[in-house]
Order: structure tokens, then C-alpha cells, then sequence
């Protein structure tokens, strides 16, 4: 690369085109990105959701949820097989491997499916197969209130709103929650159908046969052909009333509404959504639309449309009408880029002002700062043509690249100013030869950099898929500094940088040409301070040479044994300090937001959990910074009535006053809240960013075994001594029991002697008791369902039940307690499994400053210790299991990062020793990085590991530098000794000047308060911290191990020279005989 630097400089507007071209294309590669919170990250899953109404947990276990995941488990690639039974819902959830290709993955699934099918029971709905969209989490909520009647605002929101929001380029779906839509309800008198011989049956019967629309075939009139079409449906809902159901004893004819009331109403209440204000006495009654962007697409862009589109909107609706949004995805996001964005600009500016430091010079300040902009600006290409975001990540690749990216023009320019100072060459031709000297440092600092950045893109797993954009970015703006510095630097160096400062001047070069103007050679030479040997760089010179001769001194350089100590003990104080610091998957980062989840006990109306969520809302609005609440009941496919969720909406973190976290009223409102509503299972914890198809909760792990009721003993087991540990919250498992339920046994022997079938008396019941559709009304081109059920009052105890009807072939018709009787129990709420066995989550989240590994440590040491059966195990799940798997992917990360950077300084240095001096830094920078993560109170997380990889690059590039300019020295002739000690003093300056730029762009990153703040300062401090405390150990390590190597690298070649000589001698002696 030092020919480019050669050609950059001879020809300055060949290399300003270069430049400049990579700068043209990154500023349209900008433009073209879309901003997001994570990069896009597809997990391979596939569900299949089968819906059986009326059947229990355990029927749907063994009817449905078992046959299909027998037939799916046959596919190839799964990582895992789970499913979840509840009432008349069964979920069969498929883990692929995530080289698998999610649509192949699709299709198999659907073909097995369909394969089984015939098998599972005929009464189900058809399966739904669909793959799990990260991208599936509502992006905005909005609340429609108003001083109307429910069913009002549910039908504009409905057929007005929902559709136009629908319209809207990238809107995938936007679904109704706390809606009661208009609906048809046909109640039925079971005492009057008693009366008549009727059931139930017989009125579904003839709503089905009376009302409906068949096309009746054509009439061909000549040339005219006519369509004729039988009008049967009914034009009004009273109509419904005359419906004829059979003809009386009398010859009169028994019609609906002489055995039921027939109302134009609205639908049972399944969804709650309130709005709960400070200042309103009582929740808001609210109908939440919630907004889900297309998969793939920009979620800001989206949130941008929608809102533009409700300011059209708004003019338009009724009076009265008020859309509010409650949930705004892109505000958190837009924050965090927003905080990065400005770290980003601080941190370029900070990195640049330190060769201003150092030099004291505006043209080398300004010649070394546009790496930063050339290169950044630059990267921006591979973003666009990778089609990757800005999102978190690649901001935060390129804020530590800032740092970086200027290390290589510093490190020339450092170099090319001090030719001109120290040699009194021109600018021109120091430029080309300082260049030439340092280039192979320069690219074998570069090359070994991209070597530790490229494993990250390429580590397996989720959080593989997860960083890969980080490695990339990263890499990326490194090789692009390189090319600026052996191109724009150089030759803006030759243009820019003068031998100012003649004699009386402040900054003349050591040797500077003195005598009469214009002349080419000089007549006179004086010695003039260098900016070395000024200021407080000239202290730190000598201090750092005096303590360097020293540790290379004594007899037979014996005081080196002192820096080979200090090495091994700070090796050794990781066993101490490693253990003390957190490990967990994820930094706590304060989203302005987070969830309430409240499960009454089992049994709980709807109306009850409403009323209990709202005070619970209520009394959360009392503490610090909460702006609003929203309460949300049936929003799962369940429609579990007794499960509600509160969103709590915080004020951002720049607009606080009382200065607490998004964590510290988490804990307030489980300290100071929920415990007064003692018989409830709450959790309160951040809103997932994204969906993945497993459990949200910082620590989960599975239970499995076959029995269900010793899981739950064993579950219970462990909870209770969980909840005993230190940091533990929201200690549960997935075991919900003591669902009240009403089984009915039937008396086949009664049954058969009456005539009544088991199929007839089971739909009678699911149509008196339950909620069911029979037909459809037609009105204005809307449809609306029609429901058929008993009425309220015949329905509302069990002994009521006894008195309902079922149809009989011998007698017409006959009580229901002459053929059943009613058992009062209680079952599970749902039933988990995994891997094909049953098994019970237990999950938690964990305070602050606390360990997400250690927990799950003493999670298996507890299930170890109660000496189960071998059929039952416990195994990390969910975050859990990701985090295990994250750890062990940055291991061989790790590991290929050292083996290509050794690689690659080999082939650099044509060398198999050298490597290994440059190399032993690396280690001693561990105990430092994890000393920092412990004293500034941070956790071990992907993202401090990532600090780590970035430091192990940052401090090899320093061991480069003195390595290389030492063995230059020593190939003009200078001693090992005197080389070694003038390259390090000559390469001091740079590597201080790229340190401590390096750690002045970091500066914003460890001070930053607002979104994403606890992820900037876990990789900002394990970086810096790391950095800056083991600077001088590494600077005198480094020459020290290298003139260790040295010498047993010459002692080899003694020994091996002795002796191939005394081999020489005796084979010439044994040939003499």
C-alpha cells in the first residue's frame, strides 16, 4: 500500500478523487437507510394454532397437540419442539436451527399437518400455520374514546378507522381490542322450549335453513339470459322473531320468538382496553387499535405515515371523537439513535482535538481529522448495499470506530511530522518516506483489526444474526481508514504541512535549515527544541525511557523478572475480580416504558379483572414520572379473562425531574403496589423490543417430566427457594392450576334407554351455554354475526343448568339432570410442553447489579440437590439458554480472532516469534477490562464482551508499532538494546496520540444519559477502563517479552548450532577410523 501514498502524493487531485468518490456514494447510501432500534433479525419458527371449542387443556393435549407434534417432529433441522394446551386452543410451537430457511420450513410443517389431520377430531377449525415475524409487535397504539356507547365507537373504529389506517403503505394489520361490536343475540327460554318439545337444536336448525341467499340458476328469455336468485335472508333483526321452528300440536306454528328474546345488541365482552389519566376519576373506556408495520419494513417510516395520515383524519370525525396515541414504538427508537448519532459527532470532535494536543499545530489537526468524516461517511456504502439499517448496532460500530479510524492517520502523520522535524526533510518527500517506513505497521495494525471484527459477523446463534452488522461496520470503516491514510493523508501532509518556525520561531524542526533565503542547501545547521522536547510530552518521554532501561536492565537483564511478575499477578487477579462482576444477556436499558402483568386468581370475571387492573393502574400513576396507563385484558388468542396487562408510559429521560429509572419504579411497584393484593400473580418488567416465539423473562428455565402433578410439586419446590435469593423479582412458573370447571357425566345406560345421543347432548350444551354463531345478518353491505345462547339467567349456576333440555328420539325431548349429572372441579389452565414431554417454565427477572448466570447456577444447584427421578430434568430456555449460547459463541470468536490476527503478523512480519511479543498484551488487558466493568458497577453482556474484542485490537496496534520500528533499528546496525529503547520513545507519541483519542471519542459514550444509555456505558467503560488502566503495563511489557523471545530464540540457535557442530565432528571422527 506505501506505492499509493507515493502516487496520492505526486498526483493530490488523482487522490482527491478517490476520496471524494467514497464520499459521494456514502452520502447517498445514507439518504437511502432506514432507521430502526435492532438490525433485522429472522428467527426460524413456525406455529401451528388449532382451535376446538369446549374442549379442555387436557383434550387438546392428547386430541390435537400430541398427533401434530409427532407428525412435525420427523422434519429435519428442528433446535426445538414446544406447545401450550389451553381451553379450546392448542399452539405447536417449532424451533428451527437457524440455517434452516424459514419458508422451506413452512412448507414441511404444513405438509405434516396435513398429513395428520384426518386424524385430529372433526369438529376443530382449520390449523393456522404461520411463521413467527419479529416485526409482529404493535409499532404504535392508538385509544379511541369518546361520550358515545361502546358499540358506537367499536363499529366506527371498526368499518372507518381501522380500514383507513389499513390503506397506508407499510401498515400490515391493525387489530381491535376492548371492542363490543354490533352483533345479534337470539336468547333462548329453556323452560318454554321445555314447553313446546323443543331443544336448542331445533331453533339452530331453522334460523340456518330460513335464512340464506342460493343462487337458483339462469333463464335463457331469447337473447336475454337471467339470473335467478333465491332472497331468503331475513331484511330486519326482528325478523329473526318469525322465523317458523315447527308446527304446534295445535296446527299452529311455534316461531323464535316464542321460546327466545331476540336482540339488536353487541357482543360478549371478551377484550378490555381503559385509558387511565392523571386527574380523571375513572378509566377511560377506550377502543386501542394496534398498528403492526409489514415485516421487513422501516418502523419509523411507518409510525411517520400513520401519524400524518391522523392528521387528516382528524378533522373528520364525530363530534365528540378523540384519537389519542398511547404507544409509539418509533419514539424510543428515534431517542436512541438520536443519543448515538450526537455521541458519534462529540466523539470525532474530542478525537481530533487530541493531535491539536500533541502537535500543537491546526493543519495537522485538520489533516487527521478528515480520516474521521472520509471514513465514516464511507461506510455507509456496505450499510445501503448490505441492506442493513441504523439501528443501534451500526451506530455504535461507528461511534468506537471513530476512535480507530483516525489511529492510522495519526500514526502516519505522527510519522511524516516528525521526518520533517527531526530529518528537516520537505514536506513532499517526508511524506512519501515516512509513509514508506511505517506502512507495513500501519497495514499490519489494519489487517489484524479486521481479523477480530470479521469473526463477530460470522458467530453463530441469534446473537450471531444480532451482531453481524456490528462486525461489519466495524471492519469495514477500518479498511477505509487505511486507504484514507495511505492516500488523502499523505498527500495533504505534502501540501499542507510547512517547516514553519524558522529560527526564533515556535515551532522549527530539530535541524533547520538557517542562511540566506532561496538557497538550496544550508550554510549553517542550529539546534532548535523539537515538540518533543517541550511542553508535558517531554516529562512523560523521559519518565517512560528512565522506567523502560530500567526494566530492561540488570546483570543479565534480570529486572525484566519484575515486569514478567506484575504480568502474572494481573493475569491472576482475574480469578478474583471475574467472579465478583454480573453475567447476563442484555444491559438494562431505560425505555421510558415497561408492563405490568396481573393474573387474578383462576375463576375471576372479567368485570373483576378490570376493575382490580384499573387500581392498580390507578395507584401506579402516583409515582414518580408516570404519565399514563393503559389497561388491556384478552389481548392473547385465549381471550384469558382473568390475565391483564398494564402499559405504563414514563416520561422520556431527558424530561425527568425526580431522577429516577424506568427500573427503580418497576421495583416501586413491586414493593410498594402489588403486594397489597396479595392473591394475585404479577409481574412488572420491560416491554420485549422485539418477538422471538420464547419467553421475555431475564431467567427462564424448563422443568420436564411425565407427571403433571409432581412437575407442579417439584415447580413449586423450586419457586419457593427462588424467591429466597438476592435480586430475584418476579419469581413464577408457568403452572396455573385450580381452574373452576363443571364436568358433566354422563349416564350412558339412561341416556341409551331415552334416546339421547352423546353428539346431541354435547352441542345442546355448546349452544346453551356456550357463545356460538349460528348464522349472519346482512345490513347496508356490512355483515354481522348472529349468536344463539341461553339466556343469562338460565345459565348462571349449576343447578339452573340441570333444568336445560336435550333432544331425544323416543321422547322429543328431556331434561338434562335425567341423563347427566354435574361434578364441580378443578383442572390446569394450560398445559406445557417440551421436546414431547410435559413441563412447567420457571421464570424470573433480577434487580439491577445482579446476575442473570449466577441465578441459573443455583436454579440447576437446587434441582440437583432434591435428587429427582432421571426422568426429570431441568434445562435453560429462552433468554437463558441464549445467553449459554452467546457466551459460547464469543468463545470461538475469541479464538479464530487470535488465530487469524497471529496469521496475519506472521505473514507480515515474516516471522513465527514476533507475533507471540506483540501478541502478549492481548491478556493483560482482560483484568483491567473486567476491574473497570466491576468499579463503574456494569454487567458482563454482549455487549461489554464486544469492548473486550475491541480492546484486544486497540492494544495490539500499540505492540506493532514498537516491534516493527525496533527491528527497523536493529537492521541499520543499532544494538538490541539502544533499538529498542529509541523505538519506543520514537513510537510513544503516536501511540499516546491514538490512545488517548481512542479514549476521548468513548468520553460521550460513558457520559451519556438518554435512550440506550446502559448500553453505551457498558461497552464505553469496559473499553476505556480497560484501555487506560493497563496502558503503562503494556508499554513496557511488550519490549520486555520481546527481548525475552530474543534471547531464547538466539539460545536456540546455539544450542542447535552446538549441536549440529559436535553431529559434524563426530561424523568426521568416525569417518577417520
Amino acid at each position: 500500500m506505501q506505492w499509493l501514498a507515493e502516487v496520492c502524493v505526486r498526483r493530490p487531485v488523482f487522490a482527491t478523487v478517490l476520496v471524494l468518490v467514497l464520499v459521494v456514494v456514502g452520502i447517498y447510501g445514507y439518504t437511502q437507510l432506514q432507521v430502526d432500534l435492532f438490525p433485522k433479525v429472522d428467527f426460524p419458527v413456525v406455529t401451528v394454532t388449532v382451535t376446538e371449542q369446549g374442549a379442555s387443556p387436557q383434550e387438546i393435549e392428547t386430541d390435537v397437540v400430541d398427533k401434530i407434534e409427532e407428525a412435525v417432529n420427523t422434519i429435519s433441522g428442528i433446535d426445538s419442539l414446544s406447545s401450550v394446551s389451553y381451553d379450546g386452543v392448542g399452539q405447536v410451537i417449532v424451533t428451527f436451527v437457524l440455517e434452516k430457511d424459514i419458508d422451506v420450513a413452512v412448507e414441511e410443517v404444513r405438509a405434516k399437518v396435513n398429513e395428520v389431520l384426518p386424524d385430529l377430531p372433526s369438529d376443530i377449525k382449520p390449523p393456522v400455520i404461520d411463521k413467527v415475524d419479529p416485526d409482529a409487535a404493535p409499532i404504535l397504539q392508538l385509544a379511541l374514546s369518546a361520550p358515545d356507547n361502546i358499540r358506537n365507537i367499536s363499529e366506527y373504529a371498526d368499518k372507518v378507522l381501522r380500514r383507513q389506517i389499513e390503506s397506508i403503505d407499510g401498515v400490515g394489520q391493525v387489530t381491535l381490542l376492548g371492542t363490543r361490536k354490533r352483533q345479534i343475540n337470539i336468547y333462548l327460554n329453556p323452560y318454554k322450549l321445555r314447553s313446546y318439545g323443543l331443544t336448542a337444536l331445533d331453533v339452530e336448525r331453522a334460523l340456518q335453513a330460513q335464512n340464506l341467499q342460493t343462487p337458483g340458476g339462469d333463464v335463457d328469455e331469447g337473447a336475454v339470459k337471467l339470473t335467478v336468485r333465491t332472497l331468503g335472508r331475513v331484511t330486519s333483526p326482528q325478523q329473526f322473531s318469525d322465523i317458523v321452528i315447527a308446527k304446534g300440536p295445535g296446527g299452529s306454528f311455534i316461531h323464535v320468538g316464542d321460546v327466545a328474546q331476540v336482540v339488536d345488541g353487541t357482543e360478549e365482552p371478551s377484550t378490555v382496553a381503559d385509558l387511565v389519566e392523571p386527574g380523571v376519576s375513572h378509566p377511560i373506556p377506550t377502543v386501542l387499535l394496534s398498528i403492526r408495520k409489514q415485516s421487513g419494513l422501516n418502523t419509523v417510516a411507518t409510525v411517520q405515515a400513520v401519524k400524518q395520515r391522523l392528521a387528516e383524519i382528524r378533522p373528520t370525525l364525530p363530534p365528540g371523537y378523540n384519537i389519542r396515541i398511547v404507544r409509539d414504538q418509533s419514539t424510543y427508537i428515534l431517542a436512541s439513535t438520536r443519543e448515538v448519532m450526537s455521541h458519534l459527532k462529540l466523539g470525532s470532535l474530542l478525537a481530533a482535538l487530541v493531535v491539536l494536543v500533541f502537535l500543537w499545530n491546526f493543519r495537522t489537526t485538520i489533516i487527521s481529522g478528515l480520516a474521521i468524516p472520509a471514513s465514516i461517511i464511507s461506510t455507509f456504502v456496505l450499510l445501503y448495499a448490505m441492506g442493513f439499517t441504523l439501528n443501534l448496532l451500526t451506530l455504535l460500530g461507528l461511534t468506537l470506530a471513530v476512535g480507530i479510524v483516525i489511529d492510522d492517520a495519526i500514526v502516519v502523520l505522527e510519522n511524516i511530522y516528525r521526518f520533517i522535524e527531526e530529518k528537516g526533510m520537505r514536506p513532499f518527500e517526508a511524506a512519501i518516506e515516512a509513509t514508506r517506513e511505517i506502512g507495513l505497521a500501519v497495514l499490519a495494525t489494519t489487517l489484524s483489526l479486521v481479523a477480530i471484527f470479521l469473526p463477530i459477523a460470522f458467530m453463530t446463534g441469534i446473537t450471531g444474526r444480532f451482531l453481524k452488522s456490528f462486525g461489519l461496520t466495524m471492519a469495514f470503516s477500518i479498511l477505509v481508514s487505511l486507504f484514507v491514510s495511505f492516500s488523502l493523508t499523505p498527500m495533504l501532509a505534502s501540501r499542507w504541512l510547512k517547516p514553519r518556525g524558522l529560527p526564533g520561531g515556535t515551532d522549527a524542526p530539530e535541524w533547520m535549515p538557517v542562511g540566506v533565503p532561496g538557497e538550496e542547501e544550508p550554510t549553517e545547521k542550529r539546534l532548535v527544541a523539537t515538540s518533543k522536547q517541550r511542553g508535558f510530552f517531554h516529562w512523560i518521554d523521559t519518565t517512560y525511557t528512565a522506567i523502560l532501561k530500567w526494566c530492561l536492565g540488570g546483570k543479565w537483564g534480570w529486572h525484566r523478572i519484575f515486569v514478567l511478575i506484575a504480568c502474572l499477578l494481573s493475569l491472576m487477579s482475574m480469578a478474583i475480580v471475574v467472579p465478583l462482576v454480573p453475567k447476563n444477556f442484555l444491559p438494562d436499558n431505560d425505555q421510558s416504558q415497561f408492563q405490568i402483568s396481573v393474573r387474578a386468581p383462576e375463576g375471576t370475571s372479567l368485570v373483576a379483572t378490570q376493575a382490580l387492573a384499573d387500581r392498580i393502574a390507578r395507584e401506579t400513576l402516583k409515582l414518580p414520572d408516570v404519565e399514563y396507563a393503559v389497561v388491556t385484558i384478552g389481548d392473547n388468542p385465549q381471550k384469558t379473562q382473568n390475565l391483564a396487562s398494564i402499559y405504563v408510559q414514563m416520561k422520556q429521560v431527558e424530561d425527568r425531574t425526580d431522577g429516577y429509572t424506568q427500573q427503580d419504579v418497576q421495583q416501586m411497584v413491586r414493593t410498594e403496589i402489588l403486594p397489597k393484593y396479595g392473591n394475585i400473580r404479577a409481574t412488572a418488567g420491560p416491554i420485549p423490543a422485539f418477538s422471538s416465539g420464547a419467553p421475555q423473562a431475564a431467567i427462564t428455565y424448563s422443568l420436564s417430566g411425565p407427571d403433571l402433578n409432581l412437575l407442579a410439586q417439584y415447580s413449586q419446590q423450586i419457586l419457593t427457594r427462588l424467591k429466597k435469593i438476592p435480586g430475584v423479582v418476579d419469581a413464577d412458573t408457568s403452572l396455573v392450576l385450580g381452574v373452576p370447571e363443571i364436568d358433566v357425566v354422563i349416564d350412558r345406560q339412561r341416556a341409551a334407554d331415552l334416546g339421547v345421543s352423546v353428539a346431541d347432548l354435547a352441542n345442546t350444551l355448546h349452544l346453551l351455554v356456550g357463545d356460538q354463531q349460528v348464522t349472519d345478518y346482512f345490513e347496508g353491505g356490512e355483515q354481522y354475526e348472529v349468536h344463539m345462547r341461553a339466556a343469562l339467567q338460565y345459565r348462571d349456576n349449576p343447578e339452573i343448568l340441570k333444568q336445560l333440555t336435550v333432544p331425544s328420539t323416543t321422547v322429543g325431548s328431556v331434561p338434562l339432570d335425567q341423563v347427566v349429572h354435574l361434578v364441580q372441579t378443578t383442572g390446569p389452565a394450560q398445559i406445557n410442553r417440551l421436546n414431547r414431554q410435559r413441563n412447567v417454565l420457571i421464570t424470573c427477572n433480577i434487580l439491577p447489579g445482579y446476575s442473570q448466570q449466577a441465578i441459573g447456577a443455583q436454579i440447576v444447584k437446587m434441582f440437583d440437590q432434591m435428587h429427582l427421578p432421571p426422568q426429570y430434568r431441568i434445562i435453560p430456555f429462552g433468554t437463558s439458554r441464549e445467553l449459554i449460547r452467546a457466551f459460547k459463541a464469543f468463545v470461538v470468536a475469541f479464538l479464530l480472532a487470535i488465530i487469524f490476527m497471529y496469521l496475519i503478523l506472521a505473514a507480515q512480519f515474516e516471522s513465527w516469534v514476533y507475533p507471540i511479543a506483540i501478541m502478549s498484551a492481548l491478556p493483560l488487558t482482560a483484568p483491567f477490562a473486567f476491574l473497570s466493568i466491576y468499579l463503574f458497577h456494569r454487567t458482563v453482556n454482549i455487549f461489554s464482551i464486544l469492548g473486550i474484542l475491541v480492546l484486544f485490537g486497540v492494544v495490539k496496534k500499540n505492540g506493532i508499532l514498537q516491534i516493527d520500528h525496533t527491528n527497523q533499528l536493529r537492521a541499520r546496525g543499532m544494538n538490541r538494546f539502544d533499538a529498542i529503547i529509541q523505538a519506543n520513545r520514537d513510537r510513544l507519541r503516536p501511540i499516546l496520540m491514538t490512545t488517548i483519542a481512542f479514549v476521548a471519542g468513548l468520553i460521550p459514550l460513558v457520559l451519556s444519559k438518554g435512550a440506550g444509555a446502559e448500553t453505551n456505558k457498558d461497552i464505553g467503560y469496559t473499553v476505556m477502563g480497560g484501555q487506560t488502566l493497563s496502558l503503562l503495563l503494556t508499554l513496557l511489557a511488550t519490549p520486555v517479552i520481546y527481548s525475552i523471545l530474543d534471547d531464547l530464540a538466539i539460545l536456540f540457535y546455539r544450542v542447535r548450532g552446538s549441536a549440529a557442530d559436535g553431529i559434524t565432528q563426530l561424523i568426521r571422527r568416525l569417518r577417520r577410523r
